[in-house]
């Protein structure tokens, strides 16, 4: 019987990130409206024309980049494989990372005091899939067939960690807090 495992986790913009998808909102906004005043100036011309998909291009383009911004991580666990996929403005899907648990050499909660410990070891990646602001923050490190050695963070869930203590070979398990 299949083992599958499967969590979203939502990234919150930060505050300047905030500040820059509404400065782009306004300043599509003004542009539009500034190349309506001008398309209605310029009426005889063969410039209205252009200057209306000028302004529907710039439209699109503030949307699409505005949409972009919202971010989503996709873990899932299926018979010790273990993927993390990006999810751009929920349309776009990318494979982060893929593993299998037989491959991790650590695992355990993120705090200071790991934080302190991994410090310097020199990774050939880091993936952070996680909000580094939040509670229940673990971290794996791999040695990935491509990638080299690997940091990953994220945010499981009790499921996800349920599934990792049933594929996680025990003796990295050893003194690992589940917690």
């Amino acid at each position: 019987m299949d083992v599958f495992f499967e969590q979203i986790i939502h990234k919150k913009l930060s505050t300047l990130q905030k500040i820059l998808k509404i400065a782009i909102i306004l300043a599509s906004i003004a542009f539009i409206i500034s190349l309506i005043f001008f398309a209605i100036s310029m009426l005889g011309t063969i410039f209205p024309p252009i200057i209306a998909l000028l302004a529907v291009g710039v439209g699109f383009g503030a949307r699409w980049y505005v949409k972009r911004m919202y971010l989503e991580y996709e873990y899932s666990l299926t018979n010790g494989d273990f993927d993390i996929d990006r999810i751009w403005g929920k349309s776009k899907r990318e494979r982060v990372i893929s593993t299998n648990c037989k491959d991790f050499e650590e695992i355990g909660p993120y705090n200071e005091k790991t934080m302190r410990r991994l410090r310097p070891i020199e990774f050939d990646a880091k993936v952070i899939a996680a909000n580094l602001d939040e509670e229940g923050l673990f971290y794996i490190t791999t040695n990935h067939k491509k990638a080299g050695l690997v940091l990953i963070i994220l945010q499981p869930d009790e499921r996800l960690k349920q599934g990792f203590k049933k594929f996680v070979p025990r003796f990295i398990q050893n003194g690992v807090d589940w917690d």
